[in-house]
């Protein structure tokens, strides 16, 4: 029982760090006594509050106009703030088109070529890699017919791991809160700006976050392969996205990181091999100074990924150890 319970947490870790966090629910308007995704930043000089704003971005669910200014206190901060930071993902400001193309045919080289380490070793191969033959049948027809690679067994689990985030990305198409919210912020005429810049990168680099991959035996990872495959192939994936759009739409951070923590995939600092320690707790740090510039000239709201609002070194943590004080918002 321990070890299904221990693969299991593996199992939908790794989807999460394949995918993001978003799909269906309505919006629970009623304010809880719990703290939700708003939280109000003053004190340590600042003339004007300002205001951390958890998100949800990912593909899965159409995130409303009504949904998002339903969260509680949203309406009123965007009343205050004159500018919203997103992350560096969303601005397309100085992106130039052909280099969104140049982009696009990098990804399409490397998917055709990838790189030597994404490659099966020579005398390693499939079939004795799973438990099962009747799990090796069905990744062998998922990677063969549905993502069209007959020699799919050239590329290791590692590489398919990767692969399926971006077929997952494409799969599940929605509106994230991030894109509701910015075209709010250009119809207020609010300034938009960015915690970092955007990845010229960003799609290889999508498909290349492996960490927790990289942590596993090439068994464990076909074991996963196969996992996540069969998610796939009996659409239970809209049932994982659906219980994160609820958790979500309740505004209720306990309930997410207690939700969170069950399935190990909270951003802490201890592991330096953790997941989160690259794209949740390091970008956290070297946003700070950016944040603080931003809130000491006039009042902000930090709109970014709810997750860089959980665990130990989280934005809120982070800010509080640099001397401001930051409480929920509830009304």
């Amino acid at each position: 029982m321990k070890r299904n319970t221990n693969m299991k947490q593996t199992i939908i870790t790794i989807i999460l760090a394949l995918v993001t966090l978003t799909t269906t629910a309505q919006v629970n308007l009623e304010t809880n006594n719990t703290p939700g995704w708003l939280w109000e930043v003053s004190g340590n000089g600042l003339k004007q509050k300002s205001y951390l704003f958890g998100t949800c971005h990912g593909d899965g669910h159409n995130f409303t106009r009504e949904e998002v200014l339903g969260i509680a206190g949203v309406e009123n901060a965007l009343k205050e703030v004159k500018t919203v930071l997103f992350e560096g993902g969303m601005d397309t400001s100085d992106v130039d088109p052909t280099a969104i193309v140049a982009e696009v045919e990098k990804l399409k080289k490397w998917l055709i070529n990838p790189d030597p380490e994404y490659l099966m070793p020579k005398g390693t191969y499939y079939k004795p890699l799973f438990d099962t033959i009747a799990h090796f049948n069905e990744v062998t027809k998922f990677l063969s017919y549905q993502m069209k690679d007959p020699e799919y067994w050239k590329k290791n689990p590692r590489y398919w791991l990767g692969r399926l985030r971006l077929y997952i990305g494409f799969k599940l198409k929605g509106t994230p809160v991030d894109v509701v919210l910015k075209q709010e912020t250009i119809n207020r005429g609010i300034e938009a700006r960015y915690v970092e810049k955007r990845d010229s990168n960003m799609l290889l680099s999508m498909i290349l976050n492996t960490e927790i991959i990289d942590t596993l035996p090439m068994k464990k990872q076909a074991e996963s392969l196969y996992s996540i495959v069969h998610y796939i192939n009996n659409d239970s994936l809209s049932d994982l996205y659906k219980q994160f759009a609820e958790i979500y739409l309740e505004n209720d951070t306990c309930k997410m990181e207690s939700f969170l923590r069950g399935t190990g995939f909270v951003p802490d600092a201890e592991a330096s091999n953790d997941i989160h320690k690259e794209i949740i707790y390091d970008r956290n740090v070297a946003w700070i100074p950016v944040i603080k510039q931003n809130i000491a000239e006039h009042p902000s709201m930090i709109a970014v990924g709810c997750r860089h609002l959980l665990g130990n070194e989280s934005l809120i943590a982070l800010l509080r150890r640099e001397g401001y004080t930051i409480n929920p918002v509830k009304y």
